[in-house]
């Protein structure tokens, strides 16, 4: 008797574990079902900004200047398509793309840096179209058609494969008859075997009424490094909104930003330097009332947005990550959200 209890008893925790394993396993393969992806990423949909009771007088005559001279010129600042250079244009010739990729393979030179590896991706994807009859654009076939996609889902490492199936990649291209990556920006992480990318993308989208539209994502990019090689390992996408930096403008440019977040409200600033900038970024060096410098890094999207980046600090003659909780700031000095 005591010998059959105990079996029952065994069996039913096995029923039990089993159960929860399938249970687990069945909320898992939902949340991934619930994952919308987009261009092979995840899509994380527009940041919706709180909203700061922050009077624009706290801003300094030389911010309220920058700000002003946006404004004066809002057309060309907020509402116009980008100018740059597409980065990834390495195969617009369709006999350098096949001869580059013969049996469907990657060649490891295009996979042993971090940087190579992004922008071959994307070179890849570039001419990589899967309109649809919703979503259609073009006179006949457009770009190479489906053929990229095979080699561009290679790029991916194996866990991002195992969380993302080849039918949800290409399916999340739906739409899409062309890729430009115009920005390609390095976010610092303390990390030897991954590196991670800021970046900016350029769409050309087909429509259900014969439009082709552009439009624009920003995007975080991981690029993990397996056996001296570097492979997609994950990205995630935001579409950019084109009016709220033009008409809710202090938080959207990088010097009144600097100024208000880490200046007025954390009270870190001694002295705030002019920002160096290029087309791509702006670099904003402070001294601090702690007697160390800080470098603020913004990416400056096409929108006409300044994205924040990269934080750090000075320590023994290099700049590395730094952590500042502006939440704390806010708690401090009781601005409200």
């Amino acid at each position: 008797m005591r010998i059959l209890t105990k079996r029952l008893l065994i069996i039913s925790i096995f029923l039990l574990a089993f159960f929860i394993g399938a249970i687990c396993l069945r909320v898992g393969k939902q949340e991934d079902a619930h994952k919308d992806y987009v261009l092979g990423g995840i899509f994380t949909g527009k940041k919706q900004d709180e909203n700061i009771d922050l009077a624009a007088s706290s801003l300094s005559r030389q911010a309220i200047q920058i700000m002003n001279k946006q404004m004066s010129n809002l057309n060309e600042t907020y509402f116009r398509p980008s100018n740059l250079k597409a980065l990834n244009s390495r195969f617009m010739n369709l006999e350098a793309f096949s001869e580059n990729f013969k049996d469907g393979k990657i060649p490891n030179e295009l996979l042993n840096t971090p940087e190579k590896s992004a922008i071959n991706y994307f070179s890849v994807l570039q001419q990589a179209s899967n309109l649809t009859m919703e979503k259609n654009g073009g006179c006949g076939t457009v770009g190479y058609g489906l053929e990229p996609f095979p080699i561009a889902y290679s790029f991916l490492s194996e866990n991002n494969k195992k969380s993302m199936n080849y039918d949800v990649f290409l399916k999340s291209f739906e739409g899409i008859g062309h890729i430009n990556l115009i920005k390609l920006l390095p976010v610092t992480v303390d990390s030897t075997d991954m590196s991670r990318f800021f970046l900016e993308l350029e769409i050309l989208e087909g429509s259900s009424v014969g439009v082709t539209t552009f439009n624009y994502y920003t995007g975080e990019l991981d690029v993990l490094k397996v056996n001296g090689l570097y492979y997609i390992d994950s990205l995630t996408l935001t579409p950019e909104d084109f009016f709220c930096a033009a008409y809710h403008g202090w938080a959207h440019n990088a010097e009144s930003y600097v100024e208000t977040v880490y200046g007025n409200w954390c009270g870190l600033i001694m002295k705030q330097y002019a920002p160096d900038q290029d087309e791509y970024m702006k670099k904003i060096i402070i001294d601090g009332v702690d007697n160390r410098k800080y470098m603020f890094e913004f990416a400056k999207l096409t929108n006409g947005t300044d994205l924040l980046i990269n934080s750090l600090v000075k320590k023994k003659g290099d700049w590395v990550p730094v952590q500042i909780d502006v939440e704390k700031c806010l708690d401090k000095n009781k601005v409200q959200f």
